[in-house]
């Protein structure tokens, strides 16, 4: 009797475990231009995390090429591969100091030109 309680708890186990194999997907990270544009904003602002900061330039971005020049100006800027600026860890709350906060804001103004600058619709 025994023997049957565990099979068919294990049984069950593994039925679950094929169904959310089957259904399930695997995680992507697919930002979109606002979200962008939010993350940038908010180094200035203390909105944007460590977290979310590190997920965005660590993370490359393949979906959408133009977001992926965004994403690697803000990692070589992270990495101190920009001249003239140096990344240096900002205090109370900030992510940077205020000449990379500064930095982190012109790119931001530059993202939302060239997210208002963009075509609504695209012809192939």
């Amino acid at each position: 009797m025994e023997f049957i309680v565990v099979f068919l708890v294990s049984l069950l186990v593994l039925l679950f475990l094929v169904v959310g194999l089957l259904f399930g997907r695997a995680p992507t990270y697919r930002p979109d231009r606002a979200y962008i544009l939010a993350l940038l904003q908010g180094v200035e602002d203390r909105s944007t995390t460590e977290q979310a900061w590190s997920l965005f330039i660590h993370t490359p971005i393949s979906h959408d090429m133009d977001l992926e020049t965004f994403r690697r100006r803000c990692y070589q800027f992270d990495q101190g591969e920009v001249m003239g600026v140096k990344s240096r860890a900002g205090i109370n709350g900030y992510l940077y100091d205020p000449k990379g906060r500064d930095y982190i804001k012109a790119l931001a103004e530059e993202f939302d030109l060239f997210i208002r600058n963009e075509p609504l619709s695209v012809d192939f």
